[in-house]
């Protein structure tokens, strides 16, 4: 460990406090480097999964998103680092257990993190090299590639924008929920930053120049207004020196302002907009409504924390007053809030969906009477536990998922920090939740209501509506100044266009140079191990005629307990009903318990009950091609487990599915909700539905969640009213087959002695015990249907690929490092630097599937010829050693995550039902470490025989659609 001192100089970083923060087991250095004035926060403690972020203030003065460009341009090669995308070479090429960069409202940030040491400094070397010396100063094709440029490749072609974040925000723009939370900050923050779009509004982004691009680098990205961040078991002392001697010794401070302004109060005010609907849509029960309130200021972590779990009261919970309120009404179809502490001043806002703008006044007066009598007659008591208990049980469980645990600290550190405020107040969470509990008694929560909400004189209304025309007269007032443009430029500025048009594809093709890419610090095969991670201990048991698996691993007294029920033994015909199943547990009252009851008892007595669907991959002596299963997940402290199984019995055997009332409630809201997702996830759609066409896995998993899932929810609620009692007795029907012990299988994860409580108290579930059969199985139908799917996006996700198996290929380990090449040379190339989309990548699974796929994407047709030609860099690739290894090793990268305890849980049961054993990962892991550029060109037979198969699915904008409807076997409204 650290012998850091208090006032100390290390490498020219002064120790301004050391701190022990009990919460997070760290002690925690705040520090300034005296020269250059940048701040240093090291949270110490024994975790290999280090984290380095380098972070600046950056406030913007309007909505071009040049710190949004910044962040991707900065990534382009550096003084030291001369290569077009060291980014990309990182990761080709690192251990990386996360490599990215975020721009946020107010700030940006560059974190890295991995468990390597060598790679940890590689990978820090990279990034302070980007941020402090990019090379966006001698290569202005860099923020035309990024930001936005003129495209004229002939000077006859129409003129066109072009750029990554041009298209990425037209695709984010593209969702209502994106255009509702700019306008919110609009309507909140008139006269601050926050009314700016730091991700950059399309509309204004090409007014962005390149002048003004340097200058915000010059004046933000400097030292003085930096926050440097190393988290783990770091070698502190180097990482100063290096930080010191290679950067902040050549700057001195700096007095340019960054500070961030407060908001004035406002009182009530009133924003109204627009967003983009299909031209056929109907536009009834499409508007938005919210209410708006500016909370505090994000130094008071009290405050900030009591809002949090205030929210989950009103608006989130099953049992939440506010939100049945809002339902019950028929105001809207659904109702969901959200609560921002990401910004100087926090935010709340409460929405409800699918409303209408003449509902208005019924719904500012709905949330005053609702807010009114809750203040007065008080909250419920148990209810305010169970929500107090459930933030204190995320907390203390501090389990990130897809985030190293250093990455989110650091993420809350900002929170205060950015603002001037101790860089520890939001990682303490102890002396809080004291003060909360002590205080709930004396209507600590009905204070909060009547203060920040009922009598807030900083509040919002904004109506978000649809409009059938906003888009197409966007995209013609954008065509039209164009043309105008292109109109008055003269025969020699419209040369200049087409040459620096050229110049910018010339560089794009360019390869970098041997020399250039020789200087990028990198691993090498010594570097790694050859063993595969090792498998989550498991052990089998039978436990009172139950199929029974114990992931024994230390979980810090949690019990992880799941359920896994074989659907197969419900009709094909209702499969989606599974998923509305999934939805229905704790929303109704059981025998025992009213809504408001139920939702106390789990949130007091557990970390959460959970439902959903999950479909495995074939085990290996099966002849069905998957496993699907419905599962209960429970998180449950040690001691309450045979409460825990108490309450998931009572809500398997006991909901009442008589009440039809709410079961049509449930149903328009789900409704609601998936076309809500179907308007963000268009990728996701777009993969869903192509795999169902080959894949009798994918088949199953469409009708749980994809375009078929949609369709089905989508007309039982149109006619609910007439349908109710029959969905009643459908779910009732379901339940009694599949809820048994014979179809049955336990998991539990945590130590000997979660397995030994849990075994104790099984009885406690009670479980009915039936002989079940098991239905016929999904199969796809293995045929073209080449659906295309117009939705009110300005950009497309273009998806085409097949099963290989069914080609005659065989998996191998290989084709992970074939993944990982085409993905991050030829699709990053084609798709992303030439094409302009945000993403373009390669998914293969070991079951058989390869696809093709991109995520906002501005084109079509000739995406898609990219993926057909795919074959031919595959067959023409050649790579030194080193490149080769570079490959190999990003490859592993993937299989060598750090897994948090929910992941790890998740791993270990895929494992089981699908009978991965140790000896399969050590082959396919030295399929990788043997995989030479001969394999990658050998593959080149796979890709064009998965491209010549043409199966193809897109979700795009309906316009472009339309223009390329030979492609397609059908052309659809995604949303109708």
């Amino acid at each position: 460990m650290s012998s850091l001192k208090t006032d100390n100089v290390y490498s020219g970083f002064k120790v301004i406090l050391e701190e022990y923060i009990r919460e997070i087991e760290s002690s925690v250095f705040t520090m300034e480097h005296q020269q250059s004035g940048a701040r240093l926060l090291f949270v110490q403690n024994q975790d290999d999964n280090k984290v380095f972020s380098v972070s600046f203030r950056t406030p913007p003065v309007d909505s071009t998103g040049v710190f949004h460009i910044l962040e991707h341009s900065v990534l382009c090669g550096s003084d030291k680092y001369p290569v077009k995308e060291p980014f990309v070479e990182l990761l080709k090429g690192s251990m990386k257990s996360f490599l990215n960069a975020f721009t946020f409202a107010d700030k940006t940030m560059y974190p890295v993190a991995s468990r390597n040491d060598k790679d940890f400094s590689n990978l820090m070397e990279v990034y302070l090299d980007s941020v402090f010396k990019p090379n966006i100063y001698k290569q202005q094709e860099i923020f035309e590639q990024e930001g936005w440029h003129y495209e004229l490749q002939r000077t006859e072609d129409e003129l066109i924008y072009k750029g990554v974040v041009y298209n990425e925000m037209k695709g984010s723009y593209s969702s209502p929920v994106t255009v509702l939370l700019d306008r919110i900050k609009k309507s909140l923050y008139p006269d601050t930053l926050y009314r700016h779009s730091s991700g950059g509004d399309p509309q204004d982004i090409p007014t962005l120049t390149y002048e003004q691009f340097l200058a915000a680098h010059s004046n933000y990205y400097h030292p003085s207004n930096s926050y440097f961040y190393l988290y783990g078991d770091v070698n502190i002392e180097e990482r100063l020196e290096f930080i010191h001697q290679e950067y902040l010794s050549q700057y001195t401070r700096n007095d340019f302002d960054t500070a961030i302004p407060m908001q004035q109060p406002m009182g009530m005010t009133e924003f109204r907009a627009d967003y983009s609907i299909l031209e056929s849509e109907t536009a009834e029960d499409k508007t938005y409504l919210s209410m708006n309130y500016v909370i505090g200021t994000s130094l008071d972590r009290e405050l900030n924390l009591a809002f949090a779990i205030l929210k989950n009261i009103l608006m989130d919970s099953n049992a939440a007053p506010l939100k049945q309120a809002l339902l019950e009404s028929g105001l809207g179809k659904d109702a969901f809030a959200f609560y921002s502490d990401s910004m100087v001043q926090p935010l709340l806002g409460i929405t409800l969906t699918h409303s209408n703008p003449s509902s208005k006044a019924a719904f500012l007066d709905l949330i005053r009477t609702t807010l009114s009598r809750l203040a007065a007659d008080g909250l419920d008591e148990k209810l305010v536990l169970a929500a107090v208990n459930s933030k204190e049980f995320e907390l203390r469980e501090a389990d990130f998922d897809r985030y190293p645990k250093g990455l989110t600290y650091n993420i809350e550190v900002m929170k205060s920090w950015l603002y001037e405020g101790s860089p520890s107040a939001h990682l303490e969470y102890e002396t809080v939740f004291a003060a909360i509990r002590e205080k709930c008694a004396d209507r600590y929560f009905e204070q909060l209501i009547e203060t920040y909400l009922l009598n807030s004189q900083h509040c919002s209304v904004v109506i978000l509506q649809p409009s059938n025309t906003i888009a197409a007269e966007k995209e013609a007032n954008c065509r039209k100044q164009l043309a105008e443009y292109k109109s008055s430029l003269t025969p020699e500025q419209l040369g200049q266009l087409v040459e620096n048009t050229q110049n910018l594809l010339a560089r794009q093709s360019r390869p970098d140079a041997p020399e250039d890419l020789q200087k990028l610090p990198r691993l090498s095969l010594q570097d790694i191990t050859r063993c595969a991670p090792p498998q989550v201990p498991t052990h089998e048991y039978t436990l009172k005629g139950i199929k029974l698996i114990h992931h024994e691993i230390p979980t810090n007294k949690i019990a992880y307990i799941k359920l896994y029920w074989d659907t197969g033994v419900v009709a094909v015909e209702r499969i989606s009903y599974l998923t509305l199943l999934s939805k229905v547990f704790g929303q109704l009252e059981t025998d025992a318990y009213s809504i408001e009851e139920l939702t106390s008892e789990i949130g007091i007595k557990t970390g959460g009950i959970h439902f959903q669907n999950e479909v495995f991959g074939a085990a290996q002596d099966s002849d069905v091609k998957y496993q699907p299963k419905f599962s209960a997940r429970i998180k449950v402290m040690k001691g309450n487990i045979g409460d825990s199984l108490q309450l998931l019995h009572e809500l398997l055997y006991a909901s009442n599915l008589d009440n039809l009332t709410k079961l049509q409630e449930i149903v328009r809201r789900e409704a609601s909700k998936m076309e809500s997702i179907l308007n963000q996830k268009g990728n996701e759609i777009a993969a869903s539905r192509l795999l169902s066409y080959f894949s009798d896995r994918g088949a199953y998993q469409e009708q749980l969640g994809g375009v078929a899932y949609h369709q089905f929810i989508r007309d039982l609620a149109h006619t609910i009213d007439q349908q109710s009692e029959r969905l009643s007795d459908t779910l009732k029907e379901i339940c009694a087959v599949l809820f048994n012990k014979q179809n049955l299988i336990l998991s539990v994860t945590g130590a000997s002695d979660i397995y030994e409580e849990f075994a104790a108290n099984l009885e406690q579930l009670d479980l009915q015990d039936r002989q079940v059969e098991l239905q016929p199985v999904l199969k796809a139908q293995d045929q073209a249907s080449n659906e295309g799917f117009m939705s009110s996006s300005q950009v497309q996700y273009v998806v085409k690929g097949y099963d290989f198996n069914k080609l005659g290929f065989t998996y191998s380990g290989k084709m992970q490092v074939l993944k990982k090449i085409l993905s991050l040379t030829y699709l990053w190339n084609a798709v992303r630097v030439k094409g302009g989309a945000y993403g373009g990548s390669l998914i293969l699974q070991k079951e058989g599937i390869l696809l093709f796929t991109s995520y906002r994407d501005p084109n079509l047709q000739g995406t898609l010829e990219i993926y057909d030609q795919a074959y031919r860099f595959a067959e023409s690739f050649v790579a030194d050693e080193d490149e080769m290894t570079k490959s190999i090793i990003g490859t592993l990268a993937m299989f060598d995550q750090p897994l948090s305890l929910s992941a790890q849980r998740r791993q270990a049961d895929r494992h089981y039902f699908e009978h991965i054993t140790g000896e399969e990962l050590q082959q396919e892991r030295d399929e990788i470490l043997s995989t030479t550029p001969g394999d990658i060109r050998e593959y080149a037979g796979l890709l064009k025989a998965v491209a010549e198969k043409n199966y193809l699915s897109v979700v795009g904008n309906e316009t472009r659609m339309k223009a390329a409807q030979a492609l397609f076997g059908s052309l659809e409204e995604l949303v109708r």
